[in-house]
């Protein structure tokens, strides 16, 4: 074990510094507090630096901070973001629940960051109280929490499983829940909003809590009669025995029925046209027996993602419909050949030869790092993307897809699906063009050097200009073409009606890839795939339209 560091005590004259500075404040504040008006209270402590103005409220009384906001809030309601947690406290304590729901509702719409995070540093039975206060906040207080989606998956989930993710499936979707419970006061939303943005967890334990007050307020009335002053319901689900973890403990009725399963809109049949087809020929049996199997699945990849939120859980549903579609595909291509893979095979078995194909994906980008230098900045964005991408099903065509980011640190929200197809296509043109860059320019500064000083931004680009180069000057060299002249010359010498078409150009291509050096060329077919790419850009020029001649300079 590593020796645990000591805190160095503070020297004679770090001692002698902040008894200083503390008796400053103290001496600051009397002065402050003895000052004959408001006025001239709030013009002293707005002429100090912030960190003597924070450290000044500290010391002031409680009751002289709360007049200095109360009697000018135009002005020293920013007063609220300098002061110290310990005063704020202090400050809610001087009058009731209701009094102080004003100050959280002051302090969430001050526009101060710093005040704002002040109802997040308070305890969740103080928050409630408060809260409770509001009639708008009594009767969104059931729908708050996300207690029918808890109650939906208890009876898929363990014990353990049941207790380890409660506070995620309550929490689940929270921001969507409060949106919707149309709290008429905006400023308890406003509060309601600030804890899940801050501190998720006490905006859990504020609910539960409050749920429970709530819950011992419809059983005795007589004891609560400042709760029950406005009417509420609280759905049955809520029980009065409070869990240790998560603080309130959601059961099944008893003689209730049957709740709908939670993973009955994510099966195949909603989600996958081609799979749906591939049971339809199977008997009832045979379904029932995939039907299970495929919930298991489900369960297992939202269980281990351990997010209830829906978004989360459909984009887990897309990976196992991924997984299953890519893994039947590897059977046969036709519908048929599916069923009869259906027939005999188990779906953990088929799931897990479509996992193998994503991974596969994935390693062969990985394989392409060592070729980084020597890309353009959209090929090195899309080996970055397939260090992890996200396997699922195109929201359109309904086809296995990888969901990939289109640039650094994008968010989830924001990534792009690219169907199979198009992700081998795109590693395949990389390797070639890594290998065609290494063999013909030499170095990946020079390569660099093509992308910027030549302005070909995209290998695509580059390719052309070589292309270019090759037919014009007989040489490796896109940086020696001119975009306007040599452009213009290229397409007057092998455009159409020419004497010189493009299959003069194809056999200079093949020419000079046949005078490179062979020991240039790695691996052993990275030769043959140059050409495939050279060749399809001569293609490019022979269908681009020309480009337009230049304008005459007027008189």
């Amino acid at each position: 074990m590593e020796p645990q560091t000591q805190a160095t005590p503070p020297t004679a004259n770090e001692l002698v510094a902040i008894n200083e500075t503390a008796t400053e404040v103290a001496k600051r504040a009397a002065q402050i507090d003895a000052a004959p008006t408001l006025a001239e209270k709030a013009d002293a402590l707005w002429a100090m630096t912030q960190d003597m103005r924070h450290a000044t409220l500290g010391q002031l009384p409680p009751t002289t901070v709360a007049a200095l906001i109360e009697t000018d809030p135009d002005r020293n309601l920013r007063l609220l973001g300098n002061l110290p947690a310990m005063k704020f406290q202090q400050i809610l304590n001087l009058g009731t629940f209701a009094q102080g729901r004003t100050w959280l509702e002051r302090a969430v719409t001050s526009g101060s960051l710093a005040a704002a995070i002040l109802p997040s540093l308070m305890t969740s039975r103080d928050l409630s109280e408060m809260l409770l206060t509001d009639p708008d906040f009594r009767r969104a207080l059931p729908r708050l929490l996300n207690y029918e989606r808890a109650q939906r998956w208890r009876q898929l989930l363990t014990t353990n499983e049941w207790h380890a993710n409660i506070d995620e499936l309550l929490m689940s979707d929270t921001d969507e829940l409060l949106r919707k419970a149309n709290i008429k006061n905006k400023n308890v939303h406003a509060i309601l909003q600030s804890l899940i943005d801050f501190v998720p967890e006490l905006y859990l334990e504020t609910v539960n809590y409050a749920a429970g007050r709530l819950k011992n307020a419809q059983d005795r009335p007589d004891e609560f009669e400042d709760i029950t002053s406005t009417p509420f319901g609280m759905p049955e689900i809520l029980q009065t025995q409070p869990d240790a973890a998560s603080g309130l403990e959601v059961q099944p009725q008893s003689g209730a029925e049957t709740v709908d399963s939670p993973l009955a809109d994510l099966i195949p049949e909603s989600g996958d046209p081609v799979f749906a087809l591939a049971t339809a020929g199977l008997t009832s049996a045979r379904k029932a027996v995939l039907e299970d199997q495929l919930k298991h699945l489900l369960r297992q990849e939202i269980v281990a993602t351990a997010s209830f939120a829906q978004g989360a859980m459909a984009r887990a549903a897309g990976r196992v419909l991924f997984y299953l579609r890519a893994g039947l595909e590897s059977f046969g291509p036709s519908v048929e050949d599916a069923t009869r893979a259906l027939e005999t095979r188990n779906l953990n078995e088929i799931s897990a030869i479509g996992a193998r194909l994503a991974e596969s994906y994935r390693q062969k980008s990985l394989a392409l790092a060592g070729h980084r230098e020597w890309l353009d900045g959209r090929q090195r964005q899309f080996l970055d993307a397939m260090k992890q991408p996200e396997a699922g099903m195109h929201p359109e065509t309904k086809e296995p897809v990888l969901w990939l980011a289109g640039k650094p640190k994008q968010d989830r929200a924001e990534w792009h699906p690219t169907p199979l197809s198009e992700i081998a296509t795109h590693l395949s043109e990389i390797g070639a063009w890594a290998s065609l860059a290494r063999a013909a320019f030499g170095t990946p500064e020079r390569t660099h050097a093509i992308f910027t000083q030549a302005k070909a931004r995209t290998a695509g680009e580059a390719l052309r200009r070589t292309v270019i180069a090759l037919a014009l000057y007989r040489r490796w060299e896109p940086e020696l073409v001119r975009p306007n002249e040599d452009v213009a010359a290229f397409y007057r010498q092998f455009g159409k009606g020419r004497r010189n078409n493009f299959d003069a150009v194809r056999q200079t291509v093949l020419d000079a890839l046949d005078q490179t050096p062979s020991d240039a060329w790695k691996p052993s077919d990275a030769k043959a795939r140059a050409r495939e790419l050279l060749l399809r850009a001569v293609t490019e020029l022979e269908n681009a339209p020309p480009p337009a001649p230049p304008k005459k300079p007027a008189h």
